[in-house]
């Protein structure tokens, strides 16, 4: 059995495309790649549309992406599932995300 795993992609508009499952278990592996270029690069807003799970976890690298981008509040995700409104609502940071 293969192990989720975590995607990301940087487009020079900005965009940053989260892919794959954006959980506990698979957000380690990626998680310094993804810190430096949070650390080295803008993101304008991020792309979950191809995001196939996703719990507390990669609320938790939404939320990273505002720290490294202080003048980006709320964060324009688009693509959102139904799971990530949920998980977002539930944990009360719905006014930092501009879901769509």
């Amino acid at each position: 059995m293969s192990q989720a795993q975590m995607n990301f992609q940087l487009a020079n508009d900005g965009t940053l495309s989260l892919a794959g499952s954006l959980t506990r278990s698979a957000i380690p592996a990626q998680w310094n790649a993804l810190s430096q270029l949070l650390n080295e690069k803008t993101v304008k807003q991020v792309d979950v549309a191809e995001v196939t799970l996703i719990d507390t976890a990669g609320v938790a690298i939404l939320l990273e992406v505002i720290k490294h981008n202080r003048d980006a509040v709320p964060l324009q995700c688009k693509g959102s599932s139904e799971q990530l409104r949920q998980i977002v609502t539930v944990s009360g940071v719905d006014h930092l995300l501009s879901l769509s």
